[in-house]
């Protein structure tokens, strides 16, 4: 139980390091945001400014013996690699340097999530719609749209969008059909956030799409769900049993809050 306990986290029981170097800096862990079994995420302060940065570390730990580090290597240089594709926009993360293996620092955005339920401005979703809609002029899907955690609203009043570790970049031709379909995906989140935040705002064609998914969707969640009982079952048992920790010092979020499989 040790070890599943162990390697159901990202970088163990360890977590992220309480001090880190960067551009001949040091930094001191400040806030630890996330730590899941795909990656911990972490806000670091420099105490000599008013100044954060972002470490995010992608899979290191093993799983039960079975070696996992390569897999965190790969979704950390895929999201690097995409982040890239974006440096000149200032609403995505902006990548500072890699850090050891499976590491990526990049500038902290200040603002509030939509899981804070910030008062939007009457013009945050139509910005948020053409940020998006950059993103996917250069091929990009997203495919986390779905999170409100993933959807800022900036102390500049301006959308921004995190995390990229699930979004992918479909260049090819042939993947046209494929790209408009999640790119269609993403879209559809969108108007589903703006329909429970900021209702008000929406036109009656928007109203409209928003309570029809796709067919895509549809699908994914007759296929999901079965699975979505099956996982929060077992991450109820794991917490129930303390294999999983309910007390890591993390910023609670719906997403990473213990308390929704333990009641």
């Amino acid at each position: 139980m040790r070890r599943l306990r162990r390697d159901m986290y990202a970088c163990g029981e360890a977590g992220l390091p309480k001090q880190i170097v960067c551009e001949g800096i040091p930094w001191q862990l400040d806030t630890v945001f996330k730590h899941d079994f795909f990656a911990c995420t972490g806000r670091y302060r420099n105490e000599h400014a008013n100044e954060h940065i972002v470490l995010k570390i992608s899979r290191l730990q093993s799983f039960l013996g079975i070696p996992c580090a390569w897999m965190g290597h790969f979704l950390r240089n895929r999201e690097m690699g995409i982040l890239r594709q974006l440096d000149d926009l200032e609403q995505v993360p902006q990548t500072i340097k890699t850090f050891g293996r499976n590491g990526l620092v990049y500038r902290y955005i200040k603002g509030h999530s939509l899981d804070e339920k910030p008062a939007l401005p009457d013009d945050f979703f139509d910005q948020l719609q053409t940020l998006l809609n950059i993103i996917h002029q250069r091929h990009i899907c997203y495919m986390d749209l779905n999170k409100r955690g993933n959807i800022l609203l900036g102390d500049d009043g301006r959308p921004y969008v995190i995390d990229f570790q699930i979004s992918l970049f479909l260049p090819a031709k042939w993947c046209n059909g494929l790209r408009g379909l999640f790119q269609r995906e993403d879209l559809y989140h969108l108007l589903k956030h703006k329909r429970k935040l900021r209702p008000d705002l929406l036109t009656p064609e928007e109203q409209a799409s928003a309570k029809q998914p796709s067919v895509f969707i549809r699908i994914h969640r007759a296929i999901a769900r079965p699975f979505q009982k099956i996982r929060r079952s077992i991450l109820r048992f794991l917490y129930r049993k303390n294999i999983l920790n309910t007390t890591l010092d993390s910023d609670r979020s719906p997403e990473n809050d213990p308390g929704r499989f333990l009641k």
